[in-house]
């Protein structure tokens, strides 16, 4: 690690101690921390290393705080300052940049940014932080259907903050995100242990918001079973509490549409797309697009038209299970009205983007 490129050595500390706070979730250490070192603003700014540092951890505080709502343009004000050419910092500059790409669905180009991270891994000071690149680029891979990937980095960060001291919490994510892939992998009995197990760890910490988002993926896995009544139970309490979790309200559209609540999905709707546009998350907006017009049903072919638009974004973003998905929903449809060559263009994409999909996730 080359740390000699900060003249003050105490701030930089300073900076380094707030980062490992947020990377074990304490909120409110790390709440306090940020008003100390604000307080030190004048010191930072005289360096412009520091300056960057600090920008990027300040970065990730908002990631920490309110992660749902990291904007478009949420990454700015790094980018405003320089590009970093010390392997330290250009390491952070990479990996907070592919934080803030997943967290607006450019999935392409967040892979691109992790991998150059990857390559500067050596600069990395410490275990906890190891750990930490570790289980974001596992969550990355999560998303985007790697699951060996996410198996092997979600493990290399649960057993080395297993080792660390103070970071239960991020042991009961590890577990969390372990969960979620088993339900990709349709092993639904592994994934209700792993996520039973996170519950139990973070009760015990005390963190009721993360526990929620663990109640989200119990939804996810129930709904995954076509358990409507139980993925309901769950899904409503984290909206709920927390109302702007857009990726909850989609599971619960879904959920009622199954059931022909057709005015509960329609509400639901409108509200994930007020979040979405406001967050300008193209990912779910094509999501929540696609079940607003099979909700209103108004003909196949709108149907259609919108979820054409998706498959458009999601082949760009290499999103194939999403293409697979709809795909297969198209091809019913039209099989549904004896419309064959239709269904037989749509069972065939289904077909290739399966294909692309077991591609993706093959060890490479």
């Amino acid at each position: 690690m080359s740390t000699s490129i900060f003249t003050n050595q105490n701030t930089f500390k300073l900076l380094n101690d707030w980062y490992h706070l947020m990377i074990s979730q304490k909120v409110n250490e790390a709440a306090a921390l940020k008003k100390e070192i604000n307080e030190r603003k004048d010191e930072i700014k005289d360096d412009q290393n520091l300056l960057m540092y600090y920008s990027l951890l300040d970065f990730r505080y908002k990631v920490l705080t309110n992660g749902l709502e990291v904007t478009r343009n949420g990454f700015e004000e790094v980018e405003s300052l320089f590009t970093p050419r010390d392997n330290f910092l250009m390491f952070y500059y990479h990996f907070f940049k592919g934080i803030h790409l997943t967290s607006i669905s450019s999935f392409v180009e967040a892979r691109e940014h992790y991998e150059k991270a990857e390559r500067l891994i050596e600069s990395i000071p410490s275990e906890i932080e190891l750990a930490e690149f570790y289980y974001r680029t596992a969550a990355f891979y999560n998303y985007t259907y790697k699951p060996l990937e996410v198996i092997k980095r979600g493990n290399q960060a649960l057993e080395l903050f297993k080792k660390q001291i103070g970071c239960e919490i991020n042991v009961g994510l590890c577990k969390n995100l372990l969960g979620g892939i088993c339900i990709h992998l349709e092993q639904y009995e592994e994934s209700e242990e792993y996520f039973t197990s996170a519950i139990d760890i973070l009760q015990k910490q005390e963190a009721s918001e993360l526990i929620l988002r663990v109640r989200n993926n119990i939804g996810w896995l129930y709904a995954s079973q076509n358990l409507s009544s139980l993925a309901i139970r769950h899904l409503s309490e984290v909206v709920e509490n927390m109302p702007n979790h857009y990726k909850a309200i989609l599971l619960l559209a879904r959920e009622y549409h199954k059931l022909g609540e057709e005015e509960k999905v329609s509400e639901l709707v409108t509200k994930g797309m007020e979040i979405c546009n406001q967050n300008n998350d193209e990912l779910y907006k094509h999501h929540f697009n696609i079940l607003n017009e099979m909700n209103l049903n108004i003909s196949t072919e709108r149907i259609e038209k919108t979820i054409l638009e998706g498959i458009s974004y999601f082949d760009k973003e290499e999103l194939y299970e999403y293409t697979k998905e709809y795909t297969e929903k198209l091809g019913v449809c039209f099989y549904k009205q004896e419309n064959h060559v239709k269904a037989s263009e749509y069972f065939y994409l289904h077909h290739q983007a399966r294909e692309k999909k077991i591609e993706k996730g093959a060890l490479k």
